[in-house]
């Protein structure tokens, strides 16, 4: 049998471990998974607004980028 935990708060998981570790000499085996600043779909790491303007006041086109590309 298995039961999955998913717990935001450290000081909480902390104390659910420490309970939990005293039924280890019982046959409860303990698996942690513990995973840190992990992108959610909603929050991506990069944005693409955030390059907008990059190319402001500078002679660039679509022409002179392919134009550089083949050379």
């Amino acid at each position: 049998m298995t039961i999955t935990l998913n717990i935001q708060n450290k000081q909480l998981f902390e104390k659910i471990m420490w309970l939990l570790s005293r039924f280890k000499n019982d046959g409860l085996e303990i698996i942690t998974d513990i995973q840190k600043n992990i992108a959610t779909p909603a929050e991506p790491q990069n944005k693409f607004s955030e390059f907008a303007g990059i190319w402001k006041n500078r002679d660039i086109t679509q022409k002179s980028i392919r134009e550089r590309a083949w050379k």
